[in-house]
C-alpha cells in the first residue's frame, strides 16, 4: 500500500470539501433591478431594502447610485423602504475634538415616510429576477 504525504492527504482533503461545499447550497434569491425617483428626478444616493409583508424572510437591499438600485431578493410581497441622503458638507468624527479627522455630512432627503416599515406605501410583488420594478417617491411622503 502506498502512502500518501501528509500534504498531499490535505491537498486532496480540502478539494473534497471545497467541491462538495459549493455543490451543496443553492441561492433562494432572485435578482431585482429598478429605478428611483422623487418627484420625477433621479434620487441621486441611497439605500433600498425590501421586506417581507408577513416576515417571513430576511430583508434584503442595495444602494440606489443616480436612480438605479440592484438588489438581490427572496421573492414574495414586500414592503419596500427607501432612505435618500446628499452629502451636505465635513463634519468631526469626534464632535469637539478638532483632531479627530472629518468624514462627510450626511442629510436625509427623502420624506420619513418612505424609511418607516409601518409608515411605507411602497410595496413590490416579487416572483422571479426582474428589471423595472421602479418607485416613484413624492417629497411629502404619500
Amino acid at each position: 500500500m502506498t502512502r500518501l504525504p501528509f500534504a498531499a492527504s490535505l491537498l486532496a482533503l480540502g478539494l473534497l470539501s471545497f467541491t462538495v461545499g459549493c455543490g451543496a447550497e443553492k441561492s433562494d434569491t432572485v435578482t431585482v433591478k429598478g429605478n428611483v425617483t422623487v418627484d420625477g428626478e433621479p434620487l441621486e444616493k441611497g439605500s433600498i431594502t425590501f421586506l417581507a409583508a408577513d416576515g417571513a424572510t430576511p430583508a434584503s437591499g442595495g444602494t440606489i447610485e443616480e436612480g438605479k438600485y440592484t438588489a438581490e431578493i427572496i421573492p414574495g410581497e414586500k414592503k419596500v423602504m427607501v432612505l435618500g441622503t446628499k452629502v451636505v458638507g465635513q463634519e468631526l468624527v469626534l464632535e469637539g475634538v478638532p483632531d479627530s479627522g472629518t468624514r462627510d455630512k450626511i442629510k436625509t432627503i427623502t420624506h420619513a415616510n418612505y424609511n418607516a416599515m409601518e409608515l411605507t406605501p411602497l410595496k413590490a410583488s416579487i416572483t422571479g429576477s426582474a428589471e423595472g420594478v421602479d418607485f416613484a417617491l413624492t417629497k411629502d411622503g404619500k
